[in-house]
């Protein structure tokens, strides 16, 4: 997220304005200028509100949980569509750009939520492996 026009210590939210593109995120305006866009999620979250004051800071924070929101989403939309591994999941938030520490935070919380489970992935691979493309034990073992 890029931090346009904050310099000072305190920034006044002067307009937040959800975007025309996608209306899943909000355009955050400080001292009457863009500043940055953010999960509209995260902004009710952080209870942001026209005329409150922003320090270097707290923009920070909002840029990290942001940042956290959109690999969360990133992952659970890749989960929608089938089971996947660990190595798969956190090989494909790295394609997509996110860092290291967001990736194992968002790991540690799909994990805890059960989302997350190489186990019951392995034995929904074996079962759907077994089910539509049969091999012998062996060759499945190999695989």
């Amino acid at each position: 997220m890029s931090l346009k026009g904050v310099g000072k210590l305190m920034n006044k939210i002067t307009a937040i304005r959800f975007t025309k593109a996608r209306g899943k995120r909000v355009n955050v305006f400080l001292d009457g200028r863009f500043a940055f866009s953010l999960e509209a999620e995260v902004a009710i979250k952080e209870g942001l509100q026209v005329g409150q004051e922003l320090s270097t800071s707290h923009i920070e924070a909002l840029a990290r949980s942001d940042h956290f929101h959109r690999c969360l989403n990133a992952a659970a939309r890749y989960l929608s569509y089938r089971p996947r591994s660990e190595f798969e999941l956190k090989q494909r938030l790295y394609q997509r750009g996110f860092d290291g520490d967001c990736v194992e935070a968002v790991l540690a919380k799909l994990k805890e939520q059960g989302l997350v489970d190489d186990i019951a992935f392995a034995q929904f691979w074996k079962d759907n492996r077994e089910s539509f493309s049969p091999r012998s034990q062996w060759l499945t073992k190999l695989e």
